[in-house]
């Protein structure tokens, strides 16, 4: 069995370079450009489609959460929602 390790110190560009994968630089920073002019000109409109999203999702994550440590108390107790509910 033979081992090798190789370390390379490369920005970005030359990983990118070297992997063969395209540079979106210039098409990233044409949209965010896009993007912060928009925002700027209907921040309403900016907060209704790119924040309000991910509040209501991270919300319905951080549910989820409080509804997995529930059940996992519930299994540390022994109860169960069928034994909440019959009581």
């Amino acid at each position: 069995m033979m081992k090798v390790k190789i370390n390379l110190e490369l920005t970005p560009a030359e990983a990118r370079e070297m992997f063969g994968l395209p540079d979106f630089s210039e098409l990233h920073q044409s949209l965010t450009a896009d993007l912060m002019k928009k925002c700027q000109q209907d921040p309403q409109m900016a907060f209704d489609t790119f924040i309000k999203p991910a509040m209501q999702s991270g919300m319905s994550g951080f549910s989820a959460y409080q509804e997995m440590m529930s059940k996992f108390m519930n299994m540390s107790t022994g109860s169960t929602a069928k034994d909440k509910g019959s009581q």
